[in-house]
Order: structure tokens, then sequence, then C-alpha cells
């Protein structure tokens, strides 16, 4: 047996690299979300806090507006006001283009100084369309003012080198410091499989007992799964062991037949030899007949969910297992009965439901006396399908038709040889399709009714 090949993927590190595939998914996420709110949020208030200042604005205006000098002062006196606020949250105030204007004429103008911070002055007709400035207007119809007012949009510092580099410190960061963590945790967290696999890797082939059940819920169906197959594997090894010892034990007596007679060829008068052969022809025929039994009994014993199934039409296949029972029953001339409808289709196993037939036959045909009646019939109840065999011999008491299901149970002072096989066979077929097996009384309580009741929907 060549060697395993070992594993090229490690789940350990999928399972960390996830981890850290959502962490950085989840930064991305976040970062999206502030910039998000820069462009909404924050350009609102920059909005509010624009009028806000333009109407500060105003009210100097409508009481200095004869003065520009005068206005000038109390305007760079609010505007000290508005850099000492910013200074306190401790930011830099946002740069700012103030234009006050009396019947359509400047009387004030405040510029920012842009030199060295890579800006513009506001474009003044394009006004609100500025991608890089806010702007607001308001009048004084009565006194003819207007004051116009640029402040810079904020956000472009978070586009810029400093502002990526400030949102990349943290995960740089963190990550290090969190790989040693996840790694602990994950090896911990796969502790429990790798603990079973070293447990099943230590046992023996021979050793299928169940594994001992898990307190991790995620582990449990696992160790089930694994449970149940070693089941399986068990059951099917004390199948095939059973099957050996049955083949063992039922082929000596009909093989001692066979050398019995072979010895007794070369002795004895003509009379002797012809015995011995008759001898010989019947322990052949019991061993055949003991091998094909226990073949049938060795596929009687499958899974039933390892059965390949289809649609049949029953009522065929009863007449061709008939058929090739007719042979021994002509010549006992016994009569072969079969009552059914004309179809009958089911979902099931050919080879298996054919076993059954033959053996529920052959033995109402072996226990009928000469001249007997053997009936099959089929029909429909309810919810299942029926199918009876009825014979005329001399049945089996109702305390001992629990027994005769067993492997090789004979009842005593049965005329007819037998492997004590056929109800077995018959019962295990049953099972494979979800049957149930009845004995009951033959018609006028003479002889043996077999029932077979198979559910009507047998799946597929």
């Amino acid at each position: 047996m060549s060697a395993a090949t070992p594993p090229q993927r490690s789940l350990f590190r999928r399972s960390v690299g996830a981890v850290f595939v959502v962490l950085f998914l989840t930064w991305l996420a976040l970062v999206a979300r502030e910039l998000i709110d820069i462009g909404l949020l924050q350009v609102r208030n920059g909005q509010a806090e624009n009028a806000l200042w333009a109407g500060l604005s105003l009210d100097r205006a409508r009481e200095t507006a004869d003065e520009p000098a005068e206005l000038l002062q109390a305007l760079e006196t609010l505007d000290g006001l508005r850099d000492k606020e910013w200074q306190q949250k401790g930011y830099r105030a946002p740069f700012r283009l103030l234009q006050v204007l009396h019947r359509g004429q400047v009387l004030v103008e405040m510029k920012p100084v842009l030199e060295g911070r890579g800006r513009v002055l506001p474009q003044e007709k394009r006004r609100g369309d500025d991608p890089s400035w806010l702007y607001v207007e308001l009048r004084d119809e009565a006194r003819e003012l207007t004051v116009r007012r640029w402040q810079e949009r904020p956000g472009d510092w978070h586009f810029s080198v400093a502002g990526l580099s400030y949102y990349a410190r943290p995960l740089l960061y963190g990550l290090p410091l969190l790989v040693l963590p996840l790694w602990l945790l994950f090896r911990l967290g796969f502790a429990p499989l790798q603990r079973m696999g070293a447990l099943i890797s230590q046992r023996s082939a021979q050793d299928l007992t169940p594994l001992p059940p898990t307190p991790y819920k995620e582990l449990a169906p696992l160790v089930n799964a694994v449970n149940s197959l070693m089941l399986r594997l068990q059951q099917r090894m004390d199948r095939e062991h059973e099957f050996l010892m049955d083949a063992a034990h039922e082929l000596k007596t009909p093989l001692a037949v066979v050398q019995l007679g072979a010895e007794a060829l070369d002795q004895g008068d003509a009379q002797a030899r012809e015995e011995a052969r008759e001898r010989l022809r019947l322990g052949v025929q019991r061993a055949t007949h003991t091998v094909h039994q226990l073949l049938a009994l060795a596929r009687s014993g499958a899974d039933s969910l390892e059965l390949s199934k289809c649609h049949h039409d029953l009522v065929d296949l009863l007449r061709e297992r008939i058929a090739l029972s007719s042979g021994l029953a002509v010549q006992r001339r016994i009569e072969l009965e079969l009552v059914s409808p004309e179809h009958l289709e089911m979902w099931l196993n050919r080879e298996s439901m054919g076993s059954l037939i033959d053996n529920l036959v052959d033995n109402a045909i072996k226990y009928s006396p000469d001249g007997g009646q053997v009936t099959v019939s089929l029909g429909e109840e309810a919810e299942v399908v029926v199918l009876r065999v009825s014979d005329q011999g001399p049945g089996i008491p109702a305390e001992l038709r629990e027994r005769v299901f067993e492997r090789f149970v004979r009842l005593d002072g049965a005329r007819c040889h037998g492997s004590g096989l056929g109800l077995t066979i018959v019962e295990r077929a049953a099972g494979q399709h979800q049957a149930e097996v009845l004995l009951l009384d033959g018609p006028g309580g003479v002889g043996l009714t077999v029932e077979v009741r198979f559910p009507k929907v047998l799946g597929g």
C-alpha cells in the first residue's frame, strides 16, 4: 500500500488568514465610512458653520458699514475668535475668503494666505459649484448690504499622504500585536481535533469501538459520523465472520456424505455402489443448495441503503420466479396458483425480491403433500402491498414461529431436508424493503401462510 500523500494545505493557516482578511476588510469598511462621513456630514456641518460666520459678519457690517476701516477691524476680531475656537479644538481653522459689498461695491475683503498650502483662491464666478470651497451669500436688502463667504471644503487632508498614514497606522501597529494571540488561540481551538486524529491513528485495524463523546458541538457531527462508520464496518465484519462460520458448519455434513459415497464406490457389490452413488448425488445436491442459500444469506445481509432499487412490475417478477419453481411442483403433482392484478409497480431491488419469492415458494412446495396446492396472492390493502404464500403442509406451531427466523433452525420431525436459512433470507430481504413478515395459519387452519406487507411508497 503506497504511503499517504502529505497534505498541501493547512486548515490552521486558512483560519488565521481568514481572520486577518476579515480584520483588513473591517478596517477598509471603517475607513470608507469615515470618508463618506467627511464627504457628507462634515460638508454639511462646514456649510452650517460658514453660514453662521457669514451671519455674524453681516451683523458687524450693519453696525459699521459707514466706516470700512472700523468694519475691517471688527471682522478681524471676529475672525480671531473663530481661529481661537479651532485652536481649542486642536485643529487649524479652515481657510476662508470674506467679502462685504454695499450696493454691489466691495467695502471689505479678507483673503487667506495660501502660499505653500497647495490651494488656490475660489473662483468667484463659480461660487457654489467650486469643488474645493463652500460658499454662502447673505443679503440685507434694507441697507443694500451683501456678505459673501467662502470656506475650504473639509476632507482634503484625509486623502493626502499624511491622512492615509494616519488611517494606516492603527492597522500596521495592531497586526503584529495580534499575530501571537491569534496563533495561540487557534492552536488551542484546534487542539481537540488534533487529539481526535491522534486517538484514531493509534488504533489497530481491529479496534472499531466508538470514539468517546466530545463536549464540543462543532466536533460532534464528525465524532458521530466516524462512530456510525465504525458501527457499519463492525456489522459488516460480523456478517462476514458469520458467513464463514455458517459456510464451514453447513458444508461439513454434505461434504462428509460426498466423501463416504466416493469411498464406497470402490467397494462392495453393485447394489452397495448404487446406494453410494445415490448418497453421492444427494450430498452434492445438498451442498449445492447450501452454497446457494449461503450466498443468498450473504447478499440479504447488505445494508438497505447499499441496494440498487428501481421501479419493477412485481407481478411480472412473481410469474417469472414461480415458473422457475414449477419443475419441482410438477414432479410432485402440486398445483401452483397465482392470484394478482395484471400489473403492480413497486420500488424494489430485483435480486433481493427474487430471493424472497424463491424461498417462500420453494418452502411451500417442499412442505406441501403430493397432489397439494400452493397459492401465491398479491394485492393492495390501505397503505400496504400484501404478498401471501399459502401451502397445505404441516404448518408451524404458534410457539415456534419466532424461532424459525433464526439461522439453521429446523423443526423437529421436518420431513424435508434443508439448510434452515430460507426464512432468515426472507426476513432480511423484507427488511431491505421496509416490509414486515408474518406467519399465519393456512386457509381453513391447514398448512402455513407467510404474509409479507410492503409499504406502498418505498422511496425513489
